[in-house]
């Protein structure tokens, strides 16, 4: 498992540092891949807004793999969602395939079609702040592999099917905080826009993380 997180690490930061102006590229030459050991695990949980696709809740794990470098730490994550398009996107497509018919009097019957995604993806993430601080704002990237399924009567065994059917890379922008109310525990508020082919979505999450290790944050003391 760490090889493999490893493995998917060094693809994130070659995608980041192709796209980081040359001067901010020494950041990347600072980055140490033995640094990376599972951190924490979490759970997290928000509503998913495909485009053409009806809002619904997705659900997902975390991991924290701990700070690569000076404010940039590295997580893992897998999620679940499963949607329908909506009846509009559907009636549309009909309409489309009823003008081809030859005979007027034919018609295609309505029927839902239905998709699910499965995702689990590698984030780089800048922290403006000390990896001890109560409140850690930040922003980031990530690469993932989404695999999409959808399935209805209206397109069984057609190209249609064979096209939104994928296992694919996406992109993601994201964006969030996290407050630490106690040592080992965290909780956050993130959002996530991915980008997969034709479909795009964003996420609104919030989750919990328990940490195994975690710098504590320094006692004050009175003169």
């Amino acid at each position: 498992m760490q090889r493999s997180a490893g493995s998917l690490v060094a693809v994130v930061i070659l995608f980041a540092a192709s796209a980081a102006p040359a001067g901010a590229q020494s950041i990347w030459k600072k980055l140490d891949l033995d640094k990376l050991a599972l951190e924490g695990i979490g759970v997290a949980t928000g509503p998913v807004s495909p485009s053409t696709i009806v809002s619904v809740p997705s659900y997902g794990v975390q991991a924290d793999y701990g700070e690569i470098a000076r404010h940039f730490r590295i997580g893992f994550s897998g999620s679940f969602w499963s949607s329908r398009f909506t009846d509009k996107t559907v009636n549309r497509f009909i309409t489309q395939l009823d003008k081809s018919l030859a005979d007027p009097a034919d018609s295609v019957k309505f029927d839902r079609v239905e998709v699910s995604t499965i995702s689990i993806e590698a984030d780089l993430r800048y922290l403006p702040t000390s990896a001890s601080a109560a409140v850690q704002p930040y922003v980031g990237g990530g690469i993932g592999l989404h695999i999409v399924n959808a399935q209805s009567k209206l397109i069984e065994n057609t190209f249609v099917e064979s096209a939104l059917d994928n296992i694919g890379a996406g992109i993601s922008a994201i964006a969030g905080v996290a407050i630490l109310p106690a040592h080992r525990v965290s909780v956050g508020v993130e959002a996530r826009y991915t980008v997969l082919g034709t479909l795009r979505f964003g996420t609104v999450r919030a989750g919990a993380m328990f940490h195994f290790s975690r710098q504590q944050r320094p006692k004050v003391t009175s003169p």
